[in-house]
């Protein structure tokens, strides 16, 4: 299953070399996923030569993703799986591969268990690699190593707190606008009318200039948010 991000491009370069044109990738895309991810996983597709199929999933249709409960993620992802398979049999495909590397195991990631449980096969954790690996074997084979992680939208919200399209739509909306501008770990994170917004440390000081810092809190408010929050030192997923 094929993302775009740095772990499943990785997977998918390794695994051209191994398959060739057995390899198919399979991207879903949803109202959870960051604006410009399946483009980049189009293109990453493109490049490698690689049989790309996209499908439509809506999380919203789970009751646990839907109310951003603390097991959403494992109910999403059981769902994808298995939607997963469907397509593997009809394919004629054998395995299902992800990109799970063994820093995902620090982690609360209930989807883990999961593609466990479904028996998707994850060869970075079978060879031990971990983040660092995966940027230097990424670096060695001329992918963008240094590219910053993706998250699902729903990470921007609390949990229990009910999610819909129109704000998942505009958070993604609110980060999309400063990665056009060349920010990299961009996370708004949503309480209510509350905002707070997460960069890395380095990237303040051009958001903070007028011409940024102005029209992105303009855009904040007529999304319907007060002027967030600054967190100076930065967030994670």
């Amino acid at each position: 299953m094929f993302s775009g991000g740095l772990d499943s491009g990785l997977l998918l370069a390794l695994g051209c070399r191994v398959l060739g044109s057995e390899l198919i990738a399979l991207t879903y895309r949803g109202p959870h996923i960051p604006p410009g991810e399946l483009a980049a996983a189009w293109q990453l597709a493109r490049r490698f030569q690689v049989r790309h199929l996209i499908y439509e999933f809506d999380p919203l249709q789970l009751a646990d993703f839907r109310g951003n409960s603390p097991q959403r993620c494992y109910a999403c992802k059981k769902a994808i799986i298995a939607r997963g398979w469907e397509v593997a049999r009809s394919e004629g495909a054998e395995a299902l591969w992800d990109a799970t590397n063994v820093d995902d195991l620090n982690d609360f990631r209930p989807g883990l268990k999961a593609a466990r449980e479904l028996e998707v096969v994850s060869p970075f954790l079978e060879l031990g690699w971990g983040k660092r690996d995966i940027r230097e074997q990424s670096r060695r084979l001329g992918l963008d190593w240094q590219k910053p992680p993706q998250s699902c939208l729903a990470t921007r919200f609390p949990y229990h707190t009910d999610l819909t399209r129109e704000d998942l739509a505009r958070v993604g909306e609110a980060e999309a606008w400063l990665r056009a501008r060349g920010f990299t770990q961009v996370r708004l994170r949503v309480q209510g009318d509350q905002t707070r917004l997460e960069l890395l440390p380095e990237e303040w000081p051009l958001f903070l200039k007028p011409e940024v810092h102005r029209p992105f809190l303009t855009r904040v408010s007529r999304l319907g948010w007060r002027a967030p929050a600054l967190d100076l030192v930065g967030g994670g997923g």
